[in-house]
């Protein structure tokens, strides 16, 4: 059955001369991998250009039920980034959250609730003209929801410190990476109260956070190890 969906890019591995196995992170269809016939001729419905990771695309595949690898038959852009690849921040950014959604969506199923937010921020990204230094930690935040463990902010002089296993602050402090310490707690809770994307913090600030925020994906993702990118997209944000 040929079926046509809008998709997002998240892995081309070339399989053989002028083959490549991609997948993708689709609306309608969840997760899917496909089989692509590459050429760079004019003529062409699958060109090197519209595969590269992390592109948003329309994408044509014939669709076989029970079959792990489908056939892709045509992909075209809808989203031509223009700031993104000219701003190594930005550049580093979007790497950052390849791999972070490399690592977390596998389902199959329809998920397009969480297909249309991941494609807004991508967007968002692009168009963004003031600061991103916030963006993937602001990115990571709003991705927890979907997955149904979003912390819950109930921070209070009773209750300091963030447990990672509950999702939620409690009067007792436990040790890494169960829970976080009390710095590193209130940096978590101004985080969950403000407008993250705006709120300014050191580098030394960002560095902590993110290492707490990856630290909880980390309790409750199994397989969620550590981000091959991740350091290179701390010095590029402290440069």
């Amino acid at each position: 059955m040929q079926v046509k969906d809008k998709g997002l890019v998240l892995q081309s591995i070339k399989y053989a001369d002028k083959k490549s196995i991609i997948k993708f992170f689709t609306k309608q269809h969840g997760v899917v991998t496909c089989l692509a016939r590459i050429s760079k001729s004019n003529s062409s419905k699958l060109k090197p250009s519209a595969l590269m990771n992390m592109n948003l695309v329309e994408m044509e595949f014939i669709l076989k039920q029970n079959k792990e690898i489908q056939i892709l038959t045509e992909v075209n852009c809808l989203h031509i980034y223009t700031s993104i690849h000219k701003d190594i921040h930005k550049l580093h950014i979007l790497q950052f959250i390849n791999e972070v959604l490399a690592k977390t969506i596998k389902e199959q199923d329809a998920q397009s609730e969480l297909f249309d937010f991941v494609w807004y921020s991508l967007v968002q990204l692009d168009e963004m003209s003031e600061a991103v230094a916030n963006f993937h930690h602001y990115f990571l935040i709003e991705l927890l929801p979907y997955f149904g463990f979003e912390p819950v902010n109930n921070y209070d002089s009773e209750n300091k410190y963030f447990d990672c296993r509950e999702g939620r602050f409690c009067g007792v402090e436990f040790p890494g990476p169960i829970g976080l310490n009390a710095y590193s707690s209130e940096l978590l809770h101004q985080a969950l109260s403000t407008d993250l994307l705006h709120l300014k913090l050191s580098n030394a600030q960002r560095t902590d956070f993110l290492d707490s925020i990856l630290t909880y994906y980390r309790i409750h993702i199994p397989g969620f190890n550590e981000l091959k990118c991740l350091e290179v997209l701390k010095e590029i944000a402290s440069a």
